[in-house]
């Protein structure tokens, strides 16, 4: 039961890895959400009044996707963009859940899982990872989250870098991932940003 339940775990981190590891374009779509930011199933976050949210369109054919949003926004002087991935693995855990724990008192399991299933994904790619963050517990809407980070390059046709963090959490006994992924060279600035609205998540 442990070697299924961490596969699990590994399967949902590396689907929404390779949801926000893939090509992105900002996407324009409406109907767009300024304050708050609905995460249908878990609840909702509160935005800076100069950002935007949009649902993610072009992602009809990807069964994997979950769902995404564009987050938009002119900040200063610069232009600002990340995509957020919600995932949620439909079956139901059952007696395995419970193995959650391991996960949660221990996030460097999730880690362990996570990077060797990224490393490969992505080199098949011509992907890979630049830095790989120790996996650790981060607040998410009060709750501690086992939280992966990571900066890489997705494809060797898309060499910019690239920053994405990724929590893994249970909720209303269904497993989640919740990422967002940012141009590198954006990701102090987002961590800013991201990390007290994340901390600020208001649950369902």
């Amino acid at each position: 039961m442990k070697k299924s339940f961490a596969h699990r775990i590994a399967t949902i981190v590396l689907i929404v890895g390779l949801c926000l590891f893939a090509p992105l374009q900002p996407a324009v779509a409406m109907p767009a959400e300024t304050g708050q930011l609905n995460l249908p199933g878990i609840g909702g976050v509160v935005l800076p009044d100069w950002l935007t949210a949009s649902a993610a369109k072009g992602l009809e054919n990807q069964a994997h996707a979950g769902q995404q949003y564009d987050l938009t926004g002119l900040s200063g002087d610069a232009w600002r963009y990340a995509r957020i991935v919600v995932y949620r693995l439909e079956q139901n855990l059952g007696p395995a859940a419970l193995l959650f724990g391991i996960v949660e008192a221990s996030p460097a399991t999730l880690g362990e899982l996570a990077r060797p299933l990224l490393e490969k994904s992505l080199a098949e790619n011509g992907g890979k990872i630049l830095e790989w963050s120790p996996a650790r517990k981060t607040s998410l809407g009060g709750r501690g989250a086992p939280t992966i980070s990571a900066r890489l390059t997705m494809t060797d046709k898309v060499p910019l870098p690239m920053a994405a963090t990724v929590y893994v959490f249970m909720h209303k006994e269904r497993l989640y991932a919740l990422g967002y992924f940012v141009p590198d060279s954006d990701r102090r600035f987002w961590e800013k940003i991201a990390n007290p609205m994340f901390s600020q998540l208001k649950w369902e």
